[in-house]
């Protein structure tokens, strides 16, 4: 699915350069209204915070541009997320800003010949690693979880990725289910795994939800997010989860990575301008369903690591003056 054959503008942009993918020349106007079409984004879990900051920006494309249809496809994550849009099967996608770097031109999954650059449109939010232990586990860092049962996500999923990540750096094996949080967190209920792996917003609801039917505790880090970072570059860093979420009375260091939203290099420009234009002017909206999209601004979302800014989002930054 390309936007050239989904989503048709009737307006001319603001672009810095004419092509063929949809961006205009430096003398054209703002437009404000797209034509009738379609976009498709694929986001994530329900119960994680993709999907709810997805659904918030697809309700407020709809509002902005009556005359578009913007569909969201749950996803077991970033990766299964990729692999639409190269595929050509969704417009948009949210991922972790590791899972795209790593992915950017390369293939569908079933597909390795497919050369397809990816693209940022913005970064949108940070994600913060959770490993949750049940509060009474005695369990202290990532290393005591050695020989046991945990949920590390779901295939496609980022937070898979760096478990298997994390878990090269601690030199430990475990019993590894693949898991996503809501299945993972019932499993934690009934005793059938040790730990759960999540990579999510703060906070992230399927565990604010378990947290009030089971007391449970953040595993901290230690130095693997340095460690993290120095073996896979500075998509990673040192963060923490601060006192009182999950209603877990200490600080929590862990790892933080951005999360972007992701386009196909040869996305239409102006469907390009239009998101950004309502990421950015309904972020208020967009919060109240997702408050992770607090974080979203302007100056910061231009930082998207090792993956290049779509030419239509440079455009839209420049008019900014960022």
């Amino acid at each position: 699915m390309r936007f050239t054959r989904t989503l048709v503008l009737t307006v001319l942009l603001l672009l810095p350069m004419g092509c063929s993918t949809g961006t205009a020349t430096a003398d054209d106007s703002l437009g404000e209204e797209p034509g009738p079409g379609r976009i498709v984004i694929t986001a994530g879990t329900t119960a994680g915070v993709y999907y709810a900051w997805a659904t918030a920006l697809a309700r407020e494309l709809e509002n902005a541009h009556p005359s578009l249809t913007v569909e969201v496809l749950p996803s077991s994550g970033s990766i299964e997320n990729l692999a639409r849009l190269s595929a050509g099967t969704a417009d948009l996608a949210v991922s972790a800003n590791d899972a795209a770097e790593s992915r950017n031109g390369r293939g569908a999954a079933d597909d390795e010949s497919r050369d397809v650059p990816l693209r940022a449109l913005a970064r949108i939010y940070d994600d913060y690693y959770h490993v949750v232990v049940p509060d009474g586990s005695g369990l202290k860092s990532l290393e005591d979880l050695a020989g046991l049962r945990v949920a590390v996500g779901d295939p496609g999923s980022g937070t898979a990725l760096i478990a298997r990540r994390l878990l090269k750096l601690a030199g430990i094996s475990v019993e590894t289910k693949e898991l996503g949080i809501v299945d993972g967190l019932v499993a934690l209920e009934n005793d059938e795994v040790d730990a759960v792996f999540w990579s999510g917003g703060v906070t992230t609801a399927a565990v604010e939800n378990a947290s009030e039917r089971m007391p449970l505790r953040l595993l901290g880090l230690g130095d693997l997010p340095k460690r993290m970072r120095a073996a896979y570059g500075a998509v990673y860093r040192p963060a923490a989860i601060p006192s009182g979420y999950y209603g877990i009375p200490e600080q929590v260091d862990t790892l933080a990575l951005a999360n972007l939203l992701v386009a196909r290099e040869d996305a239409e420009g102006d469907l390009v301008t239009a998101v950004l234009t309502t990421i950015f002017d309904r972020r208020a909206a967009i919060a109240e369903a997702a408050p992770a999209a607090n974080q979203t601004d302007r100056r910061s979302a231009i930082l998207t690591g090792g993956l290049e800014l779509h030419p239509a989002a440079v455009a839209y930054y420049r008019r900014q003056k960022l």
